[in-house]
């Protein structure tokens, strides 16, 4: 229940905010909409960011740490712009690496798992000189665990954050958007509502909010509408699951049909019954169910079967469930259930997404990402979210659905750290195309795990690249190294994030880790892969014969390899591009020259990688009879004399040097 936002306009606005970049003026609003406000905290944080520059708000999740420091930073009349502090989780904080004016900074810590090391609290003491200079401010928003470690290093910055009484924030999220529901006053004082609320933090207060509000919403719309109290159980129920009401009828109905029925509905949800009514005997196939002949008019009907799961048939002869979150809760219900289904039953959702009109296929695409990935968080279980992933990722309609779905996954605030972990084992793992096979990873996931990283990287580019390189090192799969290649081409397209890219890979080529030096080796052979439309590779220097450190370091890195494809498609690639545009090939000849010497500053000659660039040389245009030698020829000996002249052994004589003219 996302009241019409999609996945993938999520993960947009949540990268940009882990990213970095200002905070929209509207984004605030909304997320400050329904926030109630505590003056007193509000007040006191203001005063220690009028004498400190810095603000320490902490407290237990969902207690409204983050639209605390929002609303705060949003009352400070010499704030311009209000970002978020762009780190990678246990990243080191340096405060005075915030050189943007006028700024509310957010340096948002509440992931459970981050660790405050020692002296965190002086260095937030110490940077209020840096943030005067720059009339900028920062509030610290952080678990109170982890701030109780170096808590007494700054007791004066620090406040904790209290939450509001539940049902007032309840009453609050129920007014907002304007106009607030209907009957608001009758909904308030149910006793159910009002036990439900007891102890409950903000989040809860909000979660309990949206369920009454769709239940409102049906129940207008309804032909008998209901008093509130007589919809006041569903939102209990709805809070709760529905578990209860889903296991009572599950334990009356054990036959197939009718527990196909339901899944298939739940699935399709406002589809019209003829779709539902034959994806529900698709459903029963896939699942291994056995389905009863019938002849004539044996067996339930669609008005029977739709009546029983507790659904309608409405006069547009399409199938609803009035029931908040309803559908949402059968479907979970069963991942929870027949978790050996699982696979089975992901496999079929891909297969009715990709068959199904746009009109009904794109809907339920997007119910099942929003639920996977509600599934995967609460439980903390990623069975569902990889059996979708790789299905979906197989089917070209899908495959960004795949990769909203693991970009979702990995950029919620709290749980966010465990998808990105597991990013990593799964780019580790060998490659399979057994689903089954839980040690190793399906190529279609990998593929998709590479677009998902690509669209990471704005926010976490250490994390991505990191991700990107073990996928390039532990597959033999040719589109998964594709796939890495273009993820790596948008990083390296993004002027942004070039820098951080060439910095990662320079700590890597030289790493005392070989699987570091792997993946950078890997990784560098795709950028130097890549070309332009003129065929000209984005690594080379197009404006003049400079040739680029970063470059030849990476050239070195990846000749101390073994000869591999990789190597010789780069190399091609750079011939290619002295062949065909002629001012380019002293900066071709001089790249490779140097490549051979140990580095800039020792000048040791290496065999290896002499022996290595001269393969390559010879597989780009091997030896053949010719009356006259053609320029690739030419071009080929030009760049073996000058490898074997640079050898400090080797005798000098000019006068037979071959010309690459």
């Amino acid at each position: 229940m996302n009241l019409g936002t999609v996945i993938g306009t999520q993960n947009i606005s949540e990268i940009r905010r882990l990213r970095g970049t200002p905070l929209p003026k509207d984004w605030i609003e909304d997320r400050l909409a329904s926030y109630l406000p505590d003056s007193q905290l509000t007040d006191v944080t203001s005063e220690i960011l009028k004498n400190n520059r810095v603000a320490v708000l902490h407290g237990l999740p969902g207690t409204g740490r983050y639209s605390t420091a929002l609303h705060t930073l949003t009352r400070q009349s010499a704030v311009t712009a209000i970002r978020q502090v762009r780190r990678e989780p246990n990243d080191a904080v340096d405060l005075e690496g915030l050189v943007d004016e006028d700024t509310g900074w957010i340096l948002d810590l509440r992931d459970e798992e981050e660790t405050l090391h020692t002296g965190f609290g002086l260095h937030l003491r110490e940077a209020e000189g840096h943030l005067s200079a720059t009339r900028s401010l920062v509030i610290v928003v952080t678990h109170t665990d982890t701030w109780a470690h170096v808590a007494s290093e700054a007791t004066e910055l620090a406040r904790p954050v209290a939450p509001p009484v539940a049902l007032s924030a309840l009453r609050a999220h129920l007014n907002c958007p304007q106009p607030g529901i209907a009957e608001l006053e009758q909904w308030l004082v149910q006793d159910a509502i009002v036990t439900g609320m007891e102890g409950a933090s903000p989040a809860t207060a909000a979660h309990w909010a949206r369920i009454i509000r769709t239940t409102a919403a049906f129940n207008s719309s309804s032909t008998d509408p209901k008093t509130v109290p007589e919809l006041v159980d569903a939102v209990v129920q709805a809070a709760r699951n529905w578990r209860h009401t889903l296991r009572i009828w599950h334990t009356c109905n054990t036959d197939s049909a009718h527990r196909n029925y339901l899944l298939a509905a739940a699935t399709l949800d406002g589809a019209p019954a003829e779709d539902i009514y034959e994806a529900h005997t698709t459903l029963g196939k896939i699942l291994g169910d056995t389905p009863q002949p019938t002849r004539g008019q044996q067996g339930p009907g669609i008005i029977e079967l739709t009546h029983t799961i507790g659904a309608e048939l409405g006069s547009d002869d399409r199938i609803r469930f009035l029931n908040p979150g309803y559908a949402e809760a059968v479907v979970d219900y069963f991942w929870v259930d027949r978790p050996h289904h699982v696979a089975a039953f992901t496999r079929w959702t891909a297969e009715q997404a990709a068959t199904l009109s746009s009109e009904l296929g794109d809907p339920l695409a997007e119910r099942v990402t929003q639920w996977a990935t509600h599934y995967t968080i609460a439980k903390q279980s990623f069975t569902v979210l990889r059996a979708v992933a790789t299905d979906w990722a197989k089917i070209p309609r899908l495959h960004d659905r795949a990769q909203d779905l693991l970009v979702a996954a990995a950029v919620d605030p709290t749980d966010g750290k465990r998808a990105r972990d597991q990013y990593l084992t799964w780019a580790k793992a060998p490659d399979t195309d057994d689903l089954s096979n839980r040690k190793h990873t399906p190529v279609a996931l990998k593929r998709a795990l590479a677009g998902a990283l690509a669209q990471l990287a704005p926010a976490y580019p250490q994390i991505a690249l990191k991700r990107l390189s073990e996928l390039a090192v532990h597959s033999s799969d040719e589109t998964v190294a594709d796939a890495v290649g273009d993820a790596l081409t948008q990083l390296w397209d993004q002027k942004t994030l070039q820098t951080t890219v060439r910095t990662i890979l320079s700590s890597w080529f030289t790493s005392p880790q070989t699987h570091y030096v792997a993946a950078a080796r890997r990784a560098f052979l795709h950028l130097a892969d890549r070309t332009t439309a003129e065929s000209l590779p984005l690594l080379l220097n197009h404006t003049n014969h400079t040739l680029d450190p970063w470059t030849l370091a990476g050239w070195r890195c990846a000749l101390d390899g073994p000869a591999t494809v990789p190597v010789q498609r780069a190399v091609n690639a750079w011939l290619d591009a002295a062949l065909n545009h002629p001012t380019l090939r002293t900066t071709v000849l001089g790249t490779f020259t140097e490549a051979v010497f140990r580095s800039d500053a020792d000048r040791t000659y290496l065999a290896e990688r002499y022996l290595r660039l001269n393969q390559a040389a010879f597989g780009w245009q091997p030896t053949c009879a010719e009356s006259l030698p053609g320029e690739r020829s030419l071009l080929r000996d030009a760049l073996v004399w000058a490898l074997t002249q640079a050898d400090p052994a080797a005798p000098v004589i000019a006068h037979h040097a071959p010309l690459a003219q």
